[in-house]
């Protein structure tokens, strides 16, 4: 049930990134459009499953810490930092400007449109491009104490993610910013819920092992 609502908050939240990411898709130039895509959504889905795996055992490493208070504070603390990401994708609370982080993100368009004849690696670094989803899902990542659960756990984010990013520039026609913003309050809500569940674990409701 847990790796279904993974991926369903993909599917949904990905279409909150589809006005921050959508631009990448179309900067390949590949001798086959299907199959740029494909090694494209590939390259995405390796970083993030690389990613979940070392939040994995990030996760593990605090578990093995022998203080049951330290565990259930931060499991408590993790909870509340995605509910707040969730919170943001929503819409309810508006996402704080980082200073320089144009800058940034001209400098990462820069560098992949280096790597448009080679989307494997352009999706690698899109993989890396600061989403409050992506945060979301390596907190839960953290919470799995797995380096396994969390590179499954992103593998299954990085599948939902799939479906609009594969076809970006036409669901970027398809659907108006308003209908985009209502969608992904959908996963925001689910990361809500994943925030809740990972709090009442902490007191030792739904916990399973």
């Amino acid at each position: 049930m847990e790796y279904i609502l993974i991926v369903l908050a993909g599917f949904l939240g990905s279409y909150h990134c589809i006005g921050m990411c959508g631009f990448i898709p179309p900067l390949i130039q590949y001798k086959n459009w299907f199959l740029g895509n494909i090694l494209y959504n590939a390259g995405r889905i390796f970083t993030y499953g690389f990613l979940g795996f070392v939040a994995g055992y990030v996760g593990m490493f605090f578990h093995s810490i022998e203080f049951q208070l330290f565990q259930k504070g931060l499991s408590i603390l993790l909870g509340v930092f995605m509910i707040i990401l969730g919170f943001q994708v929503t819409g309810n609370i508006k996402e704080k400007g980082v200073p320089g982080l144009d800058l940034i993100f001209t400098t990462v368009a820069e560098i992949l449109s280096k790597f448009r004849k080679n989307p494997f690696f352009l999706g690698m670094f899109n993989g890396f491009l600061p989403c409050p989803l992506v945060y979301a899902m390596l907190l839960q990542a953290v919470l799995e104490k797995s380096p396994v659960k969390g590179f499954l756990i992103m593998i299954a984010f990085g599948l939902g993610t799939v479906p609009a990013m594969f076809l970006s520039s036409i669901v970027f026609h398809k659907f108006s910013p308003s209908v985009r913003k209502r969608i992904a309050g959908l996963s925001g809500i689910i990361i809500i819920i994943l925030g809740v569940w990972a709090i009442l674990r902490a007191f030792g409701i739904g916990h399973h092992h």
